[in-house]
């Protein structure tokens, strides 16, 4: 339904919605054991989702760049243990989900997630979502420099801007400690890119990349440059800035094509520094060091993806201990003993990931194989990350009511093909990313091989399959290769892999992508059968 504001212009429903009013009554609605279709709508700026299944709900705990004191894990987990059948999963975004919460249970555990220091406004909705950073970001020894206090800022900053709590769309900003672009800046409506230049004294001063426009969903986009340089103290009122630009630049008649990345491309980038000029103004934001032109970033070089070193230590030479979530989701009990690890062995803190996984930083080599032996003893991975066995999914029909495809299911069928020894050679050169539907929330266009769920005709009617792109990075989408059943996709996964494998017995590619940018998809066609 579209409906006319008092200027004429046509408005699409939510918008109308939005225009009554985003505060609800939760206390209230728990009373009435019901909500209405706008509340079910305005519900999603406190983070909560209707879900499959009838009568349960999704509830996101925003945890900005992922960083969370262990006092934060332990209430997750109890609350969870609580109101949410013992589970919790985490997101590409770095927050946490509970599943199968009830209408009447939100309003307490709302309130003591509160109690607690911790919040799920803006974990969905219009509005700026959780900002993330690269989960390296203050110990990477490939960092310019520690980008985590500014993605931190910049979260409460927009968090507390309420000129921002009614967009177009959603706004998504993340942070990258340096050009590896650990944190997925080009695929972010704004991306900040930590680097370290030298100014016109020859001096060197630490500063941002920024780019906007990124994002995925139905059709992808990659961020473009906004500013070369920006000095690192200015990074989150840019992010601000280019929020409120959204704000006004945004369509608000057509939901489909109201993200940030539609303005950046109808507009082009030029364009949009113009418009930012008297925001800026407004804002008393002093521009006079921000650069367009390219910079030259004097830092050491850079690996390609550094986040597959097998064995990660920080500068001073303290371990990093990732840990596994298969399907990004832990019980309650086994994260609260992941509290008392990071305690005992780490820095007191537990640190989430775009992959879904978890980390503690700061250990003592020493100490490390300890760690190790009791996660093991409850059952978690702490080996195989940033490659084949680190599928990333997203939860599919098992919890979310858009999902078109078992995700989860398919988690299951690929892990113990993705498990075999013989793939060795090749196990850190391909991410696997499931999604259940278009709206990419599993980033299947950015991985060496994504799937993404679609029904398909069947004999007897619709069957569930999966798109499959192949050759993914995160600046250039993967390529499609075809629509597969859901019964073909573990044996097409397969012939990838035996292909690939073979391939890197003549000639050593840095990944599956970097084999596909060089010679293409077509091998791949061939022996999938789409060719």
């Amino acid at each position: 339904m579209i409906q006319q504001d008092s200027n004429g212009i046509k408005l699409t429903e939510e918008e109308q919605i939005k225009q009554a009013g985003l505060t609800l009554d939760f206390d209230r609605i728990a009373r009435t054991g019901k909500m209405s279709k706008e509340q079910v709508l305005i519900a999603k700026w406190y983070g909560i989702y209707r879900s499959r299944q009838k009568g349960d709900h999704m509830v996101r705990v925003v945890i900005p760049a992922g960083h969370m004191t262990t006092t934060h894990v332990r209430t997750i987990a109890h609350l969870a243990e609580k109101y949410a059948a013992g589970k919790v999963s985490f997101t590409t975004r770095q927050s946490a989900q509970y599943h199968r919460v009830q209408l009447q249970a939100i309003p307490k555990l709302l309130g003591e997630l509160d109690k607690a220091g911790l919040t799920t406004f803006h974990g969905a909705g219009d509005v700026p979502r959780n900002v993330t950073a690269c989960p390296w970001a203050s110990i990477c020894q490939h960092r310019r420099f520690d980008v985590l206090p500014y993605a931190k800022q910049t979260a409460k900053l927009l968090s507390d801007s309420r000129d921002l709590d009614n967009l177009p769309r959603k706004y998504k900003v993340t942070f990258s400690g340096c050009a590896a672009g650990c944190g997925q800046p080009y695929v972010n409506c704004c991306g900040a890119i930590g680097i370290i230049r030298k100014n016109a004294q020859g001096a060197e001063e630490t500063g941002f990349q920024v780019v906007i426009g990124g994002g995925m969903g139905s059709e992808p986009y990659a961020a473009q440059q906004l500013y070369s340089f920006v000095p690192a103290a200015s990074v989150m009122k840019v992010a601000r800035a280019v929020g409120l630009l959204f704000n006004e630049q945004g369509d608000r008649t057509n939901r489909r094509h109201a993200r940030l990345k539609y303005v950046v491309d109808r507009l082009g980038v030029e364009k949009c520094r113009q418009l930012l000029a008297p925001i800026y103004q407004r804002e008393g934001i002093d521009t006079s060091a921000f650069e367009t032109n390219p910079v030259q970033d004097c830092g050491p070089e850079i690996p390609t993806r550094p986040l597959r070193e097998i064995n990660p230590v920080d500068e001073n030479r303290l371990c990093i201990q990732r840990i596994m979530l298969a399907k990004g989701e832990i019980a309650s009990t086994d994260l609260e003993r992941i509290a008392e690890l990071a305690d005992l062995y780490a820095d007191g803190h537990v640190y989430s990931t775009n992959r879904q996984n978890l980390e503690l930083h700061g250990i003592d080599p020493s100490k490390r194989p300890q760690l190790q032996k009791q996660l093991q003893t409850i059952g978690l991975w702490v080996d195989g990350f940033y490659g084949l066995r680190d599928i990333v999914t997203c939860v599919g029909t098992t919890y979310c009511p858009m999902a078109l495809a078992g995700t989860h299911d398919l988690y299951d069928r690929l892990a113990k093909l993705v498990s075999d020894t013989k793939y060795e050679p090749i196990r850190d050169k391909i991410l696997i990313n499931i999604t259940g539907c278009p709206n990419s929330c599993g980033q299947y266009y950015i991985a060496d091989i994504g799937l993404r769920g679609l029904r398909m005709r069947g004999p007897t009617g619709p069957v569930e399959g999966y798109e499959i792109r192949i050759g993914g990075t995160g600046t250039e989408f993967g390529k499609v290769l075809g629509d597969f059943k859901i019964d073909e996709c573990k044996t097409v996964v397969k012939c990838i892999l035996e292909t690939f494998l073979e391939v890197c017995r003549e000639k050593d590619y840095d990944s599956l992508a970097a084999h596909i940018r060089t010679e293409g998809i077509g091998l791949y066609q061939s022996i999938s059968g789409s060719g």
